[in-house]
């Protein structure tokens, strides 16, 4: 008898399951960096701090630290241990070169300096301290999303700190233009860095049950997650803002800028910062971005626009102005004296140099805007100042009495500005002609002396500034009126002066930004022009200072029996303008600032062209025996800074909005198609359709049951709606006696509760 010989095929041991990688970790760690890198570019373009591009690198090195401790599987306690170490190693070589110097530069000095700022930097004003913690803060969320998402597999949690930064760069930036990319390129890394983080800790559970994915679905998860950030950030770029109230201003009231100075400190300038806006001092610097804001609405006696005077600067130092202050020169006469609400305490006696004979007054009514001028309550004014319904504090030169001021330089509220604040006030305005002011004269009151020096008389700036302003007006009249018309021109002229909001800077030297201005770059904005031409005027002994304030504004609402508009004031309608000092006259405004995007600024016309009063409102006198003319508010009716129009919804904003309602017409098609259908064979389309969208083809030959078995392990929840429907469907078509109606729209009925349920569940592995 042969051998017994067992020819049994053997059974295959089963194979171990392959891990799931598709480069997940890989793509998972470049989001990552790339979402931090953008959460930074975000935050320096909003303008917190210049030169602290070093934050980026410190943002990027996070990340890679996290992700090489969550490659190499250390320990979480390990990991928090060495999270200072690292911030330190990558913060510390970045910085360093920048730090102020120090008393004695010793380490512990250095070491106390940078404990300090990591811990309160973001609250400072010194830009060195604000970039170490801004360095610090974007470490933490660095390293934070590294290790969570690469190690953890918490998309979500990972992200939060991130969308933190973000939003408070939102709330808080002076203006949406720069950071709308980085921004929005941040958020949809956001949303990439979440479904890699999920796909992550799918492959581990997968690795640990021994699941074989199915091919090709790292790349159709990834697509689908790719496309879902993109429409959401589209749809939430295009959607109409639900408010328009300033949350900044709500949240942090009293302000988030940075390297301020004087009064208006954390308030966004004109000059200092990168936003326009009010500052009541006068300091060209760099670039700007125009971001309005509402500040104030207004409305006057008048239907003429007017300028809104908000401080004046009367102190000149190394090309810059400020407001003035008690005893801030020896022997200065400037005071501040108190006033209950009505008139201020004002000598206007001709023969003291005060309110003149050509002037009229204009009244008008102010709705503020918290912080609308700078962090002191200012109280705007049309014109000089004359009357406040609030009470407060008058500050300017004092007479001899010291009871009384020869003129007002500012006036502030005794109360806070707050939101729907109401200040009516009243102010001169002058109606002197031109051939008035040509024939004033050089006799100036002893207290206006001050007004005609630029207190750096000696200095190089000084001497180029008088040496230009002399070559400007020779060969021309010599009176003050017509020297100052002379430089206001030759401002003005385009082919000599063009106005940016970007202006070059002078890198090289210590020159004073006003002298490169009018020597090299000719190129500014209304500071550069104001402070040129007030520095000018005073190097030719004419009494001279720069009023800061507001524009016009534009037009809200207008009555339509000819009653006063309101007038809407933004920060973009801040603005510097020029008063000169004339005997008899008093103080007269210039503009030398040429007309451009921001404004269509004119020269300011003068008695010749007369205001528009409203009907049945009379100019109040000034006092008894003034001979009052029909006068100039300054501007006239298309004169000066013409009221800017409403803007029009922009093309593209039209074009989004069609694009969305479409997006939004299919979709709620597709939903009811999928809903709603009429027979059997449609639902079975459905059925398919359904199959695509969760990554389960029906394959060739493949029977109805069949289909709907593997069908319901991806989508458990309408697993009996789909053997219902396959079993009807296959009486239907293969049983003598069919399906009836009942059954069928039973079967429909099912249907559509079940997708309902299907379409909310997570997919799971069709197995």
């Amino acid at each position: 008898m042969d051998a017994y010989v067992d020819r049994t095929i053997p059974l295959r041991e089963p194979a171990l399951t392959k891990p799931f990688r598709d480069h997940s970790s890989e793509i998972a760690a470049v989001l990552c960096v790339a979402l931090i890198a953008a959460t930074a570019w975000a935050v320096l373009a909003a303008g917190w701090v210049h030169g602290g591009g070093g934050a980026i690198v410190v943002a990027v090195t996070s990340v890679v630290e996290a992700a090489l401790l969550a490659q190499a599987r250390a320990p979480r306690i390990t990991t928090a241990i060495a999270a200072p170490f690292l911030g330190l190693a990558a913060i510390v070589p970045t910085t360093l070169a920048a730090m102020p110097a120090l008393p004695g530069q010793t380490a512990g000095a250095i070491a106390g300096r940078y404990l300090s700022a990591i811990f309160t930097g973001l609250a400072s004003t010194q830009p060195w301290d604000f970039t170490v913690g801004l360095c610090a803060i974007l470490f933490v969320c660095g390293y934070w999303l590294g290790w969570m998402v690469l190690r953890e597999h918490r998309g979500v949690l990972a992200v939060i700190p991130v969308f933190s930064v973000l939003a408070t760069n939102v709330v808080n930036a002076a203006s949406p233009d720069p950071i709308a990319l980085p921004e929005t390129i941040a958020v949809v890394l956001a949303i990439g860095v979440v479904a890699a983080a999920y796909l992550g800790s799918l492959g581990d559970r997968w690795t640990a049950s021994r699941i074989t994915p199915l091919d090709g679905l790292g790349w159709r998860f990834g697509s689908s997650a790719a496309a879902v950030a993109v429409v959401l950030t589209i749809v939430a770029l295009v959607l109409p803002p639900i408010s328009t109230t300033d949350i900044s201003a709500r949240l942090f009231p009293h302000g988030l800028s940075f390297g301020t100075g004087g009064r208006g400190s954390g308030v966004t300038i004109t000059g200092g910062a990168d936003t326009i806006g009010f500052n009541p001092s006068v300091i060209p610097g760099g670039q700007l971005t125009s971001h309005p804001q509402s500040v104030m609405s207004y409305t006057t006696d008048t239907s003429s626009p007017v300028y809104v005077r908000v401080d004046n600067d009367t102190e000149f130092a190394n090309g810059n102005w400020f407001p003035e202050s008690p005893n801030a020169w020896a022997g200065d006469s400037w005071n501040e004296l108190q006033y209950p609400a009505g008139l201020l305490p004002r000598d206007i006696n001709p023969a003291d140099g005060g309110v003149t004979k050509a002037e009229t007054v204009i009244t008008a009514t102010f709705t503020m805007q918290p912080r609308a001028t700078g962090s002191t309550p200012l109280v705007p004014f049309t014109g000089d100042p004359q009357s406040s319904s609030l009470p407060g504090s008058a500050g300017g030169q004092v007479d001899a009495s010291a009871t009384a001021l020869y003129t007002v330089d500012e006036v502030t509220a005794d109360q806070d500005i707050q939101s729907g604040t109401t200040i009516r006030t009243s102010a001169y305005v002058s109606t002197a002609s031109t051939a008035q002011l040509e024939a004033a004269g050089t006799n100036y009151p002893a207290w206006v002396q001050q007004y005609a020096t630029l207190g750096d008389g000696s200095s190089t700036g000084a001497e180029t500034i008088l040496n230009l302003a002399k070559q400007w007006i020779a060969g021309g009249p010599t009176d003050p009126y017509d020297e100052a018309i002379a430089i206001e021109n030759h401002l003005r002229d385009p082919l000599y002066f063009q106005y940016t909001l970007n202006p070059p800077q002078d890198t090289s030297s210590s020159m004073w930004p006003v002298v490169y201005f009018l020597t090299t770059s000719h190129k500014g904005y209304c500071q550069y022009f104001a402070s040129a031409m007030g520095s000018m005027l005073r190097s030719l002994k004419i009494p001279t200072r720069l009023v800061s304030g507001y524009g016009p504004g534009t037009t809200q609402a207008q009555n339509e029996r000819g009653g006063p508009s309101q007038e809407e004031v933004t920060t973009s309608d801040a603005h510097s303008w020029v008063e000169a000092y004339f005997p008899g006259y008093g103080w007269i405004p210039f503009e030398p600032t040429p007309p451009s995007s921001q404004g269509n600024y004119q020269p300011f016309p003068r008695g010749t062209q007369t205001i528009t009063t409203l009907p049945g409102v009379t100019p109040a006198p000034t006092k008894a025996g003034s001979t009052l003319k029909p006068g100039n508010l300054g501007p006239g009716p298309g004169s000066l800074n013409t009221p800017k129009s409403h803007a029009s919804v922009p093309v593209s904003v039209v074009v989004s909005l069609a694009v969305l309602a479409a997006v939004v017409v299919l979709i709620v098609a597709l939903a009811l198609w999928m809903l709603l259908p009429r027979s059997l064979a449609g639902a079975w389309k459905r059925v398919e359709t359904l199959g695509v969208i969760s990554g389960v083809d029906r394959r060739k030959a493949e029977t109805h049951r069949a289909f709907a078995a593997r069908l319901a392990r991806a989508r458990p929840r309408a697993e009996s709606a789909l053997g219902e429907l396959a079993t009807v469907t296959a009486r239907a078509e293969f049983s003598a006696s069919g399906a009836s109606g009942r059954e069928r729209a039973h079967a429909l009925r099912t249907w559509r509760r079940a997708l309902i349920r299907a379409t909310l569940r997570p997919r799971k592995s069709p197995g």
